[in-house]
């Protein structure tokens, strides 16, 4: 009795941990570089954007990428070098999203 109690308790215990193990990741709410190419792209396709705005915007996620390549060069990314990206990338996406809602249209 003792035995078929502990084994369905450790079979409870396997299928609701392995359950809970499959949710679903959560949703980053720092966008990517990639995803801020693609808010360029997506605003001067739809006006939202010039196209002086629009070259601004794209040196700059260009010179981001490139911070982040020569920080990562080394092999060992520092916090002080990943607070300093990660308020860098902030002021980018920031910057997109005040050029995209300026009511400048092309």
């Amino acid at each position: 009795m003792k035995a078929k109690t502990i084994l369905v308790v450790a079979v409870f215990s396997v299928i609701t941990g392995t359950s809970f193990a499959q949710a679903a990741p959560v949703a980053s709410k720092v966008s990517t570089l990639k995803n801020d190419k693609a808010r360029i792209k997506q605003g001067v396709q739809s006006g939202q954007l010039t196209i002086a705005e629009a070259q601004r915007l794209a040196a700059q996620t260009k010179k981001l990428q490139d911070e982040k390549k020569e920080i990562k060069a080394d092999g060992i990314v520092t916090t002080e070098e990943r607070k300093d990206f990660r308020k860098d990338k902030k002021q980018l996406s920031r910057r997109i999203y005040k050029q995209k809602h300026d009511r400048q249209v092309r």
